[in-house]
């Protein structure tokens, strides 16, 4: 076995703890300067070794409290430290004595917002951007539900395969498999291992895509015939899912990252998409075709998928917010150039911000008085939450916008509109 290879039960372990930390390095952080106000000059390397064990002993159940903290400890010392090693065994000894009242400890200062940043894990500087947002009563639940272990979906390739087939052998396969009532052909997994070695990965059938990103690609609903631009589409679900939706129209794929777009099509190639052309940006940017259908899944500031992707809460700053709304705007605005007559656009992101949704709804309207909103609902399901939000920008909430946030959602956070050109 090589060094960094893993049994499928570590490997599931190794990725608990990798995203487990980052999520919670906030708190995790703030429990040990708790514990040890005078700070010493420890090794990087023992401070981490001290945060995985911290992280196991307060939010794992799964691992002993003596082989979490007997683990941490070796590791500090096989970094040549004995003092680190001493200061990494007396604080996990001192959670693994207090772990019922750290748990739940957190901050008493006047700054609520700051409170709740260190009890939820999350920068306070977000924190204290989403109370200005979200009514008080509700932050603290928007902020856990950042916190979940998120749910795993996969999408079935209509084209060649039936869900309810696909689940019956995962489920004789013990890994378990249930339909979303959001879309038939998602299915949501139990499963804890590697995704990509799943027989129906391998060969295509399905792809690994949350729910309510599927929902975009209902939203654009391509026709037989159509032509249709995706322009940010690397990594490629929202790709595939077009080009599985409707086999008798052409997707033309592109992407600003040379890398990513070379992925995408690595991947149709290997997916048999035949109706997706990928095409390189400044080819695409270059050339005036126009489309039936636009889909633009606008690079963001992620805020929507921070249980997904959790860090993203520590590599964002407050200026990326209305940086990410100008850079939506312009391609927007370039969308519009490329789009026919009677065409349409999907702009669509995975943020929370109102900056980057609902007032770039508002700036693109006023700016091209050709295009209006049309209703989501009348090509998505009815579902409770579907249109709903904590707190929504201004504007025809249910009719025009797709929006999926918050705790009662089983999926990741998304926002989505529909542009059509013409009355």
């Amino acid at each position: 076995m090589s060094r960094w290879s893993f049994e499928r039960r570590d490997q599931a372990l190794f990725y608990e703890l990798l995203l487990g930390v980052i999520r919670w390095h906030g708190r995790i952080e703030w429990l040990i300067h708790r514990l040890t106000p005078d700070r010493l000059k420890i090794d990087p390397r023992c401070y981490a070794a001290a945060a995985v064990g911290l992280y196991q002993l307060l939010f794992l159940d799964r691992v002993p409290d003596y082989a979490a903290v007997d683990t941490a400890v070796r590791v500090a010392r096989g970094f040549g430290s004995e003092a680190a090693a001493g200061w990494v065994n007396a604080v996990l000894r001192r959670v693994a004595r207090e772990g019922e009242l750290l748990r739940t400890a957190a901050p008493t200062t006047t700054d609520t917002f700051y409170n709740l940043a260190i009890l939820h894990s999350h920068p306070p500087w977000m924190v204290a951007r989403w109370g200005g947002l979200i009514p008080a009563e509700q932050l603290g639940k928007f902020l856990a539900w950042n916190n979940r272990r998120p749910r795993i979906f996969i999408r079935i390739d209509r084209r060649r395969a039936d869900p309810a087939d696909v689940a019956a052998d995962l489920n004789r396969k013990r890994v378990g498999a249930e339909a979303s009532p959001l879309d038939p052909y998602f299915l949501e997994l139990d499963h804890s291992g590697d995704l990509l070695k799943l027989d129906q990965i391998v060969k295509g059938v399905a792809t690994v895509q949350d729910v309510s990103q599927g929902l975009v690609a209902r939203l654009l609903d391509p026709q037989p015939g159509e032509r249709i631009l995706d322009l940010c589409a690397a990594p490629g679900g929202k790709t595939g899912h077009l080009a599985e939706l409707c086999p008798d129209c052409m997707v033309t794929a592109t992407d600003k990252s040379v890398e990513r777009l070379a992925t995408l099509a690595e991947m149709t190639d290997r997916r048999g998409l035949g109706n997706v052309e990928v095409v390189p940006y400044d080819e695409v940017l270059t050339n005036r075709n126009g489309f039936d259908a636009v889909l633009v899944d606008a690079p963001c500031t992620g805020t929507g998928v921070l249980a997904r992707r959790p860090d993203l809460r520590w590599r964002r700053r407050p200026g990326d917010v209305p940086r990410m709304a100008a850079l939506q705007l312009e391609l927007l605005r370039y969308a519009a150039g490329r789009t026919a007559s009677a065409g349409r656009i999907i702009y669509s992101t995975c943020s929370v911000e109102p900056e980057e949704n609902g007032e770039v709804v508002e700036r693109f309207l006023s700016e091209h008085r050709e295009f209006h909103l049309a209703p989501a609902g009348q090509w998505l399901p009815d579902f409770p939450h579907l249109y709903s939000t904590p707190r929504l920008p201004e504007g025809d909430q249910k009719g025009g916008w797709l929006i999926n946030y918050g705790p009662e959602t089983r999926s990741d956070g998304v926002f989505a509109v529909r542009f059509e050109r013409g009355r």
